[in-house]
C-alpha cells in the first residue's frame, strides 16, 4: 500500500515566515497535546505574499482553555479571557492565544451572548466573517485547512462571506464595514451574494460603537485602493450610516466630496511611512467632509469621535476649504504679502496639505477644471517660494520676543506683550526685511507712544 502525501504547502507559508517568539508558543502549545493554527489576517497575507514582522499580528488559535494556556507559559495576560483570548508574553514578544470557539445569538450586533469552548477547528472557522480570513495553517505539522474555499476567493480577488451573508451581517454589524475595508486595503470586490446583503444588514451596523465606525473607516481611507473602498462604501448604502452628514448633502456635492477623497495624494517627501499614513488620513477625511459648511463639518467630526490631533487638522482643512468652488484660493489678494499672511495663518506643517487638497479638488470641478487647476498651481508656485525664503511666518520667528518687549516698554501688561508680537508679526508679513532688532525696536516704541496718546485723548495735555 502507497503512503498517502500530504498535500503540497504554498511556498510563501513556511515555518521561517513565522517569528521565532511565536514558533516558540505553538511549540509549546503542540508538546502539550494542544495542536495550535495560525488563523485568520495572517494566513491571508502571507498567501498573498504580504510579509508581517511583529509577533503580535500573529494569532494562534488552539483547543487549550484560557486556564490551560496560562498553566502552560510563565508570563500570561488575561486580555480577553471571557472570550477565550489570553495574551503569552514570550521573548519580550505579545502573541494572542484563543481557544477555539462557538457563538450563541447575538443580542447587540456586535457580540454573541455567550461563548462556549470546544476543540473543533472547522467549528471555529465556521464562525469567522470571510473566506479569506477563514484558513488556518499549522506550521509544524505542514497543514493548510481552508474549508470555505479561501484560497480560491483570494485568486478570484474576491471577499465572500463565510456560509449565508445575511446570517453573518445580522449577527456582527461591523462585519459590513469590514468587507468594504478589505476592498481599499486588498483592491478586491464583492462577491455578489455578499455586496446585496448589506444594505439589509443597515440597522445592524448603526448598532456599532462610532469608535469602531471612524477606526474601519480611516482604516479604509489609507488603503492602497482607497477609491475602490469609497466608492463601494457609497454602493453599498453604508455611507449614510458612517458619515450622515454627507450622506444629507445634495447628490452631486456628494459625489464631488467622493472624488476628491479618492484622489492618489502623492507621498510626503522623507516621509516615515507612519506618517505618510496619517498625512493620507487626514486628507482623505478632510476630502470626504470639505463640502459641508465649516459648522456641519465639525459636527461629523465630533459624531465620529476621532483622536484629538486628526479631528483638528480634519476641522482645519475642510474649514477652510469649504468655500473653495465659490473663491478658489487665495490667488492675487494682498500679493507676496497675502500669501505670507494666508502661510502664518494656516502654519508651515499644515500649508503643503491644503495645497494638496486644493489640487484634488480642482481635478474634479466639471467645466471649471481648466481654470481652477491653473489657479492652484499658480498659488502652490507663490507658497512654495515663500517657503523656500525662509521669511518669518510666526510670532516664534521675529527678532524680537516677549522679554524684549518687556524691557523695551514701561508698564507694559501681558495681554499689551500679546498686542504687541502680533502687531511686529504683522510688521514682517508686510516688509520681511524688517525682521531686525534695530527695526522691530523702533516699530515697537512707535506703536506704543501712537497707543499713549489714543489714550490720553485730544486735548489732553
Amino acid at each position: 500500500m502507497i503512503a498517502r502525501q500530504p498535500p503540497t504547502l504554498p511556498k510563501a507559508l513556511r515555518p521561517a515566515a513565522v517569528p521565532t517568539p511565536v514558533l516558540g508558543v505553538l511549540r509549546r502549545l503542540s508538546e502539550a497535546g494542544h495542536r495550535p493554527w495560525l488563523v485568520g489576517g495572517v494566513v491571508r497575507d502571507l498567501l498573498l505574499s504580504r510579509t508581517r514582522h511583529d509577533p503580535d499580528e500573529f494569532d494562534v488559535a488552539s483547543p487549550a482553555t484560557p486556564a490551560e494556556v496560562q498553566a502552560l507559559f510563565r508570563k500570561v495576560i488575561p486580555t480577553g479571557i471571557d472570550h477565550g483570548t489570553v495574551t503569552v508574553v514570550e521573548e519580550g514578544a505579545r502573541v494572542e492565544v484563543t481557544t477555539f470557539r462557538g457563538e450563541e445569538d447575538y443580542v447587540d450586533g456586535r457580540r454573541p451572548s455567550r461563548v462556549t469552548f470546544h476543540g473543533d477547528l472547522d467549528a471555529d472557522l465556521a464562525r469567522r466573517d470571510f473566506t479569506v480570513n477563514a484558513m488556518a495553517w499549522d506550521p509544524l505539522g505542514h497543514e493548510l485547512r481552508d474549508p470555505h474555499g479561501g484560497r480560491a476567493d483570494l485568486a478570484r480577488k474576491v471577499i465572500r462571506a463565510v456560509g449565508d451573508p445575511r446570517e453573518r451581517f445580522a449577527e456582527d454589524g461591523l462585519r459590513p464595514l469590514r468587507g468594504v475595508r478589505f476592498v481599499s486595503q486588498l483592491g478586491f470586490r464583492l462577491a455578489p451574494s455578499t455586496r446585496d446583503a448589506i444594505p439589509g444588514a443597515l440597522p445592524v451596523v448603526a448598532l456599532v460603537s462610532r469608535e469602531r465606525v471612524a477606526e474601519e473607516l480611516t482604516r479604509l481611507l489609507v488603503g492602497p485602493h482607497a477609491a475602490r473602498g469609497i466608492a463601494a462604501l457609497s454602493a453599498t448604502g453604508l455611507l449614510p450610516v458612517v458619515l450622515p452628514r454627507l450622506a444629507a448633502m445634495p447628490a452631486g456635492r456628494v459625489r464631488h466630496a467622493l472624488s476628491v477623497a479618492s484622489e492618489r495624494f502623492a507621498p510626503g517627501r522623507g516621509a516615515r511611512a507612519e506618517d505618510d499614513r496619517d498625512r493620507l488620513r487626514l486628507l482623505r477625511m478632510a476630502a470626504l467632509l470639505h463640502v459641508l459648511p465649516p459648522g456641519e463639518a465639525m459636527r461629523a467630526v465630533v459624531e465620529l469621535r476621532l483622536p484629538n490631533r486628526l479631528a483638528t487638522g480634519v476641522v482645519a482643512l475642510s474649514g477652510e476649504s469649504c468655500a473653495l468652488d465659490e473663491n478658489g484660493p487665495p490667488e492675487g489678494k494682498g500679493g507676496a504679502a497675502g500669501t505670507r499672511r494666508w502661510l502664518s495663518s494656516v502654519g508651515r506643517e499644515r500649508a503643503p496639505l491644503f495645497l494638496d487638497l486644493w489640487r484634488a479638488d480642482a481635478r474634479h470641478q466639471g467645466a471649471r477644471t481648466a481654470t481652477r487647476v491653473a489657479e492652484v498651481r499658480r498659488f502652490r508656485a507663490r507658497v512654495l517660494a515663500e517657503l523656500a525664503s525662509g521669511a518669518p511666518l510666526s510670532v516664534a520667528e521675529l527678532a524680537l520676543g516677549g522679554e524684549d518687549v518687556l524691557a523695551l516698554l514701561p508698564r507694559v501688561s501681558g495681554r499689551e506683550v500679546g498686542e504687541a508680537l502680533r502687531f511686529l508679526l504683522d510688521e514682517v508679513l508686510e516688509t520681511p526685511s524688517a525682521n531686525t532688532k534695530a527695526r522691530l525696536s523702533a516699530r515697537l516704541h512707535a506703536w506704543w507712544g501712537a497707543r499713549a496718546a489714543e489714550r490720553q485723548g485730544p486735548g489732553t495735555s
